[in-house]
């Protein structure tokens, strides 16, 4: 009969996942095989050390998923990062998800972090990216085309139209429009991500740009009896940013949340500072997102499949807010239980 530590030595050992588990003090009390395979460091050499020492991580600098899981009580989900391995020479990326354990009385006394190789994963998100905005640009010129052509048999260039083809070629426009605009924002998207889309960054007060984005989301609120409230704390002082682009990401998650949430129901808006860093968050009352969609939420053309693809998108707007937030250094996250809403974090550098 095996006894409780033996069955855990066996599963640890024979988990196909990298896995590390740390105590309160945040030191390394247990590296499975899986874990050493990817990092090139044995068991032996990690145990009792932090984990920021053996992974010096770029979530480590940022912000560590298990002291934020320890924080929210809910785990962290999906995240990237890169670490150092062969003495710090290599950088090798990474896909983190945490979990911190609490005893009854709420303290910390434990993390568990599970973690993968992901350079393949990122080698086919390049790969996809780079098709589908070769695919996307190639479409821009036909598109160009067909659009200008029918302005002007709209116009009436091409002899007088009866109400039934105006009416037909009203609506063509109207895609076509919306087409276009679908076009460029994923060019858009493709720019910053590879680098070339350069950002207008100047002083900025993060706190006006809310207020100023939110009230001309005032009507669209109303019309579903949601009502809007600001919690904005410490947050008057300007920062370095791109006003259009991070503009672009405030109204991306505004949208979403009035587009998503029930009617007569509250969305918070929350602005804080924390260190060196200002965390704007949005929190919504609509049904939620799953644990398994949350993993996914940020990639290009995601979208829930539930009753919520009635609502008309593209699947491009979280993808937009998440290339703009990288480009200034910043993250995006989320945390949600399906049911009771969900809150959008933008956390973004103060740089003077």
């Amino acid at each position: 009969m095996l006894s409780k530590q033996q069955l855990c030595d066996l599963v640890l050992a024979g988990l196909p996942v990298a896995l590390f588990v740390v105590d309160e003090d945040f030191s390394i009390v247990e590296f499975n095989p899986a874990a050493e395979k990817i990092t090139g460091k044995k068991q032996s050499e990690v145990l009792g050390k932090r984990c920021t020492d053996v992974f010096s991580s770029s979530l480590c600098r940022n912000e560590c998923p298990l002291r934020e899981s320890d924080r929210t009580g809910m785990p962290c989900l999906g995240r990237e990062a890169v670490i150092h391995i062969d003495g710090d020479q290599d950088e090798l990326p990474i896909l983190f998800s945490s979990r911190a354990l609490h005893d009854d009385s709420g303290k910390f006394i434990c993390g568990i972090e599970v973690f993968r190789d992901a350079t393949d994963v990122r080698l086919l998100e390049a790969n996809k990216r780079n098709l589908i905005s070769l695919f996307t640009h190639d479409l821009k010129a036909p598109v160009a085309i067909i659009g200008g052509f029918v302005d002007r048999l709209v116009q009436g260039k091409a002899g007088p139209l009866n109400k039934k083809q105006a009416r037909y070629l009203d609506t063509i426009h109207k895609e076509i429009s919306r087409l276009e605009q679908y076009i460029f924002s994923f060019l858009d998207i493709a720019r910053i991500e590879s680098g070339q889309l350069e950002l207008q960054q100047a002083e900025c007060n993060l706190a006006e740009l809310v207020r100023e984005i939110a009230t001309g989301f005032e009507v669209q609120a109303a019309k579903k009896h949601i009502r809007l409230e600001f919690d904005i704390q410490q947050a008057d002082e300007p920062i370095i940013l791109d006003r259009l682009q991070i503009g672009r990401v405030v109204s991306n998650l505004l949208d979403n949340a009035i587009k998503y949430s029930d009617p007569d129901s509250t969305i918070y808006i929350l602005l804080s500072q924390d260190a060196d860093q200002l965390i704007l968050e949005i929190r919504d009352q609509g049904p939620g997102i799953s644990v398994r969609d949350q993993g996914q939420i940020f990639a290009h053309f995601y979208r829930i499949d539930d009753e919520r693809r009635a609502v008309q998108g593209t699947g491009l707007g979280l993808a937009a807010v998440k290339a703009i937030v990288d480009a200034h250094d910043g993250r995006v996250w989320i945390h949600s239980t399906p049911g009771t809403g969900s809150s959008f974090f933008v956390a973004l550098p103060i740089r003077k």
